[in-house]
């Protein structure tokens, strides 16, 4: 992975003698497929099969964005793996609870005609929303589980995030799933979360 968040990750787990994993999803970065052939339980697959492979059975889970999602359902199914959940930005069940609130009737009928829809995010970005990222996401919506997580549980978002509002994820102040969760919020930040100020918080809770 070159994103900024995973390198200073690493960078911090070397000069700390911590070992690290890191890996970019099917249809993202520098791994094989195509973005829009896949959904939330495809790259939990993903996770899954590598810390099966590599028989990792104790770790810190650190998710961003979307990978946030796939964290969360991977504690919430294997909690005594997972010794503390750590979520930058996380978008659980972003399928239903934002995109289908932003898409127009049009659209969405685009995709039950299996069309990709797509949004420009900038000048050079497109989100492109595809039937597969909506169906091979249902089995894994977090609020359908009842299944509890007890360590600790970090969710950090920025003041500025204009993609994942940051009182997004308040449910889980109410709900049973983390009983040790605890909301971060960093005013200045955007989604993205990878200025350094941010970075240097990150550490401080892993």
């Amino acid at each position: 992975m070159d994103g900024v968040k995973s390198k200073y990750l690493s960078d911090y787990a070397k000069k700390n003698n911590f070992s690290f994993l890191t890996f970019d999803f099917r249809g993202h970065g520098k791994s094989s497929g195509e973005f829009v052939n896949y959904g939330i339980i495809d790259w939990y697959n993903d996770l899954n099969k590598i810390i099966n492979y590599l028989n990792i059975s104790r770790f810190i889970l650190i998710g961003s964005s979307m990978g946030g999602w796939v964290a969360i359902y991977f504690a919430l199914k294997y909690p005594k793996k997972v010794e503390k959940l750590i979520c930058i930005a996380p978008a659980p069940d972003f399928t239903i609870n934002l995109i289908l609130e932003e898409l127009t009737k049009s659209q969405l009928m685009k995709i039950k005609n299996n069309k990709i829809v797509k949004k420009k995010v900038s000048e050079n970005f497109y989100y492109q929303y595809s039937p597969s990222l909506f169906k091979n996401s249902s089995a894994a919506l977090i609020c359908k589980i009842k299944k509890k997580f007890d360590k600790d549980v970090i969710f950090f978002h920025g003041g500025r995030d204009k993609t994942i509002p940051f009182d997004y994820n308040n449910k889980f102040l109410n709900n049973s799933n983390f009983s040790n969760f605890k909301i971060i919020i960093l005013k200045h930040a955007d989604h993205s979360m990878s200025d350094k100020k941010s970075l240097q918080t990150f550490i401080k809770f892993i």
